[in-house]
């Protein structure tokens, strides 16, 4: 069930990047207006992550509150002139913040997500929530030029280790080839008929 406060959260409109900017700039230099806006423009993402995260109940708004002083922690250490939007800089932090407080409770993986990770004991540990995000980030997926980036840097704008980035990569990776395999698999041969 959606609470009238996640609902009003959840409507509010998104900042424009140019505004973030701005407003980033203006907390850095001491603004508590700034900030209170930054953490409020912010609080979406935190009912977000709580979801993705596959928080229920009195755990989704024990996660919210965690994840709204990880939110915290990400506008007081963002630097906007890094380049990343506040939103994917501290998509980690609000993650983390979750995590550290409240045991996630997440729906069973579909099958072959399971197999894969319950064979490989490092891909088992790592939250599948943040693997599009370093992806995202780590090839350009959502930029017209398709920008990729160096790992250092992914790890840098998600607070991430380097071997952090690598090991959801890898991992990524895993996922996909065993995907395809499965879609190769069942495709038809080279110059069969159609069924």
């Amino acid at each position: 069930m959606t609470t009238p406060w996640v609902r009003s959260v959840l409507a509010e409109p998104e900042i424009d990047a140019d505004t973030e900017r701005d407003l980033a700039r203006r907390a850095r230099a001491g603004d508590a207006e700034a900030r209170a806006a930054l953490i409020r423009s912010g609080l979406r993402h935190v009912v977000q992550r709580a979801r993705m995260l596959g928080f229920r109940g009195d755990a989704f708004d024990d996660a919210v509150q965690s994840g709204c002083l990880g939110l915290i922690r990400a506008v007081d250490r963002f630097d906007p002139e890094g380049g990343a939007r506040l939103r994917t800089y501290a998509w980690w932090w609000i993650g983390d913040a979750m995590r550290s407080a409240v045991p996630v409770v997440t729906d069973p993986l579909p099958d072959d997500l399971a197999a894969a990770s319950s064979s490989d004991v490092k891909s088992a540990d790592l939250p599948l929530a943040e693997v599009p995000e370093v992806l995202r980030l780590r090839f350009g997926l959502d930029e017209p030029a398709g920008r990729s980036r160096p790992r250092h840097e992914v790890a840098r704008l998600l607070g991430l280790t380097e071997s952090q980035v690598r090991d959801r990569e890898a991992q990524a990776m895993r996922q996909l080839r065993q995907g395809l395999a499965k879609v190769v698999h069942r495709a038809p041969a080279e110059g069969a008929d159609p069924p």
